[in-house]
């Protein structure tokens, strides 16, 4: 489900210091379902104190529900969720101000997430409702290119699941392209050519969950051979080891009622933690990683804003935002660096309709 949404690689955070002290942060939101919504918002973080200024516009387009920044050059992209996606290309300038550069068709519908991948040469957006995969050169000036489009096939049993929805792209470690597609319970696996911007299948091709599980998003360990797969429909993490089965925990707390789904999945750079989130119940959940075999222990949960679609970790690791998407409000937890767990530190700060927080690393 299109509503149902990481920054380019789970925590890979593009973020701006403008001083020692503060993060340029930009915020994609959902204008359709808001009508106080322009589009991507920016705001200065303070990660000494957890504190979020005042919002500004910067930039009006449509559905920015996915962001990402370039790995090398002042570039930031946004999907366009829409019946007729789209891509849209912006320069970053100083205070957080954004030049329109262009829209590019993702020749599908619906585009939920993208990223640029480890070259800065290509564009990789998912279309969920289109069911298929853009891969997209990015021009001299910034813009993405013409979309090549891969299309997926399949369904799976529950009735969310009548065709492919990919939901996510994740590049690791020796060019593997890992898509989790919600519609058919697999993760796809890919080689991406860097120099021709072409994808083969990898070996092997695909990973399979249990039918209904709805795979959204995951997160891999720095060396890939650890992936955590959240699964929206059954509310579970698993947990994969050099692509073989080893665990599955539930994200639902005991007796919890009403209808629930999980959204974003995250490891703490440390590596020591993982931090899993529940629509409905909307909860964070807090897990410890054994640090040999990869399994996963219950640690705790918190109660965050109505619908934490996205959440993120900031680049001085002491803080997670969160982004609640049906309370129009950022939630602020610190992490702490003992146990993993989550403190909230402050009142939540009111932003139409967040879907996506990251951070950009750049000037002024």
């Amino acid at each position: 489900m299109r509503r149902a949404l990481r920054w380019g690689g789970s925590v890979a955070l593009f973020c701006a210091i403008c001083s020692a002290q503060t993060e340029r942060l930009f915020i994609g939101t959902y204008t359709d379902t808001d009508a106080h919504s322009r589009g991507i918002y920016s705001a200065l973080f303070d990660p000494n104190t957890g504190h979020l200024s005042e919002l500004t516009a910067a930039a009006a387009t449509a559905n920015p529900s996915f962001l990402v920044r370039h790995p090398s050059r002042p570039f930031l992209y946004a999907v366009n969720e829409e019946r007729e996606g789209s891509v849209s290309s912006f320069t970053i300038g100083r205070e957080g101000k954004l030049k329109f550069l262009g829209k590019s068709s993702t020749g599908g519908a619906a585009p939920c997430h993208l990223i640029v991948d480890r070259s800065g040469k290509w564009l990789l957006a998912a279309n969920y409702n289109g069911g298929n995969l853009a891969v997209m050169p990015i021009l001299p000036d910034g813009r993405a290119g013409e979309a090549r489009v891969i299309t997926f096939h399949g369904s799976g049993p529950n009735p969310r699941q009548k065709g492919p929805h990919p939901h996510e792209i994740v590049e690791v470690a020796g060019n593997l392209v890992l898509v989790p597609d919600l519609g058919t319970d697999r993760i796809v696996r890919y080689r991406l050519n860097p120099e021709g911007g072409t994808l083969a299948p990898a070996a092997p091709a695909e990973i399979r969950l249990p039918p209904g599980s709805g795979p959204r998003h995951l997160a891999a360990s720095e060396d890939g051979t650890k992936v955590y797969v959240a699964s929206e429909l059954a509310n579970t993490v698993t947990v994969f080891a050099d692509s073989r089965m080893i665990q599955t925990v539930s994200l639902l707390p005991p007796q919890v009622e009403g209808s629930n789904t999980a959204a974003e999945i995250a490891i703490h750079p440390n590596g020591q933690y993982l931090y899993a989130s529940v629509r409905g119940a909307d909860i964070i959940i807090v897990f410890a990683i054994d640090p040999s075999t990869g399994l996963l222990t219950r640690r705790g949960a918190v109660r965050t804003g109505a619908g934490p679609r996205f959440f993120t970790i900031d680049a001085s690791r002491k803080w997670l935002l969160a982004a609640g998407q049906d309370s129009n409000t950022i939630t602020i937890f610190g992490i702490d660096p003992a146990t993993g767990t989550l403190d909230p530190k402050q009142n939540p700060v009111n932003v139409p309709a967040p879907v996506f927080i990251g951070a950009y690393r750049g000037p002024k």
